[in-house]
């Protein structure tokens, strides 16, 4: 297990890839506060490994955030929170149904009757979130999952499955993907060209990147 730190505007980013789809769980530190982005970790090693760079970090974790409530990134959440209760989880009360179905967060399909027992505050669109120096706007991209959130900084986005280097989000129809890429070009594609896209899964991007070079958009 290997991660990848880096320092944007204000925080500093650690892509830490959990589970069997390897997911990118994502510890993000500002001053004195941690978020926790996507805890996907479905092996006791995983939990350690993510927990221990939580606890190596000089801060309180504050915020355990889920972009959507497919299994691949909620699986770590309840582990998260026995371990640290002090933290809050908050996700879309859309996404946070879905993590409580087995059948719709694709648990069963990956062999599990897994399903969320946490209890999250709710994250809506237009929402600020706020993180030590800095604060994450909240939006909303509908298409991969009813009510996927991304996290918008000045100078980097978290983003869930709805944008990947080179690709986009997986969509049950052509409505849905149609929602997406609609919400990818006005969403994030709007932000600023040197804007960092940590996706849910793969290498980060960026805003010029993918204008430039992905296919969809």
């Amino acid at each position: 297990m290997e991660s990848v730190r880096e320092t944007m505007a204000g925080a500093t980013v650690t892509r830490m890839p959990v589970g069997p789809l390897l997911t990118n769980c994502y510890v993000v530190q500002s001053g004195a506060e941690l978020m926790l982005v996507d805890p996907g970790m479905t092996a006791n090693r995983e939990l350690e490994w993510v927990a221990t760079t939580v606890e190596g970090a000089n801060g309180r974790l504050r915020w355990v955030v889920c972009t959507h409530g497919h299994v691949d990134h909620v699986a770590g959440v309840d582990a998260v929170l026995a371990r640290f209760p002090e933290a809050t989880l908050v996700m879309n009360p859309r996404e946070e149904l879905l993590a409580r179905d087995p059948a719709e967060s694709y648990a069963t399909q990956l062999g599990s009757t897994w399903s969320m027992k946490a209890q999250a505050s709710p994250l809506v669109a237009g929402q600020d979130l706020p993180l030590g120096h800095i604060v994450y706007h909240v939006a909303m991209i509908e298409g991969h999952t009813p009510a996927s959130t991304v996290l918008i900084a000045s100078d980097h986005a978290f983003v869930g499955d709805t944008l990947f280097a080179g690709s986009v989000g997986r969509t049950a129809d052509h409505e849905g993907f149609e929602q997406l890429l609609a919400g990818i070009r006005t969403t994030l594609m709007t932000l600023p060209p040197a804007t960092r896209i940590f996706p849910g899964h793969g290498e980060p991007t960026s805003v010029s990147a993918e204008l430039s070079q992905n296919p969809w958009l």
